[in-house]
């Protein structure tokens, strides 16, 4: 029954290896074309150089006619037009390589167009077994069904638990907000104690009232963490003991600054 698809899939795996090491290859060329072109880049200053050095010695430079004096002229001009040459033929060759790998590149993308849509069709053609497989009338395909049912019930586990922990979090970056105005109210408090006075007073009032302010976004996040919670204990099989939060989200709803 599963034979022709069976060699379908295998010959579809066999092209999706191929595209593999295509684009593998591409890859490696496509480094290896970067490196070269760097290089072609610092060969072609060096060449300059030595052809500068060359025509300063073939021309009427100060160097030239002082070398010429001492009659060391033509062995330094051959020694510099050996290095000229030395290195147009190092800025060649690195020309002729980059010309190779981009011709190399080309034929890669040439190749990996007849390979561009084996991917889905090989996932297509797995997707079509795995139907006739679940379809199919025997404990195999029951027990498929079975576990293919608790894959998704685990995916929306996930998701709900996701949720929680985002809500979570966010509900806790909140409270961590509340904490440096509070404190801050607080330290002026002790300073009015103290004898600070008026305008302690309205500082440490000010304060209150940026915590405030900061509360009602606190009051927010936590409905929502309570609501995430409860999701998870409603709809998986986690457990989520959240008795202990509601009393505080509780006390926390009622709580109000003065």
């Amino acid at each position: 029954m599963y034979r022709e698809i069976n060699e379908d899939i295998y010959d579809l795996r066999e092209r999706l290896r191929t595209k593999e090491k295509l684009e593998s290859l591409r890859s490696m060329a496509m480094e290896e074309l970067r490196k070269k072109k760097q290089s072609m880049e610092e060969l072609r200053n060096i060449l300059q150089k030595e052809e500068k050095d060359v025509l300063k010695l073939e021309g009427m430079s100060l160097s030239s006619f002082f070398l010429n004096i001492i009659g060391k002229k033509e062995d330094k001009l051959d020694e510099e037009r050996k290095e000229y040459l030395g290195a147009k033929m190092q800025y060649d060759e690195c020309i002729l390589a980059i010309k190779e790998l981009e011709n190399e590149i080309e034929e890669y993308n040439k190749d990996l167009i007849n390979y561009s849509e084996v991917k889905e069709e090989y996932e297509q053609l797995i997707n079509k077994k795995q139907d006739m497989i679940i379809n199919e009338d025997t404990h195999r395909g029951r027990k498929l069904r079975d576990l293919l049912n608790k894959i998704n019930e685990l995916k929306l586990d996930i998701k709900e638990v996701k949720e929680a922990i985002h809500a979570g979090e966010n509900a806790l970056t909140a409270l961590l907000d509340m904490k440096q105005p509070l404190e801050s109210a607080h330290g002026w408090g002790v300073w009015d104690m103290l004898g600070g006075g008026f305008f302690t007073d309205i500082i440490k009032h000010s304060k209150i009232e940026d915590a405030n302010k900061i509360s009602y976004d606190v009051q927010q996040y936590l409905k929502r963490f309570q609501k995430e919670l409860a999701d998870v204990n409603e709809f998986t099989d986690i457990e989520v003991n959240i008795g202990s939060f509601a009393t505080f989200a509780d006390f926390f709803f009622r709580w109000t600054f003065c």
